[in-house]
């Protein structure tokens, strides 16, 4: 009982405040026996180390959780923008990929419609047609629009 007595001064001096525990100063020495004491006076004739105390957190626990929750939702935040690029980025290319297309046909038919002499085309509903001339000038034009749209 009396080998721990030393320590548990100690603790109460320590757990008394931060404003007691920061006017005491613990000291520490080896005895001839080779035991270890902490004491809050000195030994005499003895060499002794005083002990820090260890300081006390830069910032109130509540900030502390407060600004890494803050932290967290900026990472979350940042993790949806991210995701969203890449799904615009996806969205992108297929556009892209479908104006590549569209611009391939566009050309076809154009090159089609400038063969010279009257071609016949099949509508959907499978009945063939000759375009007049009126007509072939509004799908040409109508070509070099597609074109214009998706190949440039």
């Amino acid at each position: 009982m009396h080998r721990y007595l030393p320590l548990t001064c100690v603790l109460l001096a320590l757990a008394s405040g931060p404003e007691a525990a920061d006017k005491v100063e613990i000291y520490k020495w080896v005895d001839d026996a080779g035991e270890v004491h902490y004491s809050q006076v000195p030994p005499p004739n003895r060499d002794y180390e005083v002990i820090k105390r260890a300081a006390e957190p830069a910032d109130d626990p509540a900030k502390i959780r407060s600004d890494l929750n803050k932290q967290v939702e900026a990472m979350d935040k940042d993790q949806e923008e991210k995701a969203e690029e890449v799904k615009d980025a996806e969205q992108w290319a297929r556009i892209q990929k479908l104006r590549r297309k569209n611009c391939e046909i566009a050309n076809k038919n154009l090159a089609n419609l400038q063969q010279g002499g009257q071609k016949a085309f099949m509508t959907p509903d499978g009945e063939v047609v000759r375009l007049t001339d009126e007509e072939r000038q509004r799908r040409i034009d109508e070509a070099n629009r597609q074109i214009k749209e998706n190949c440039e």
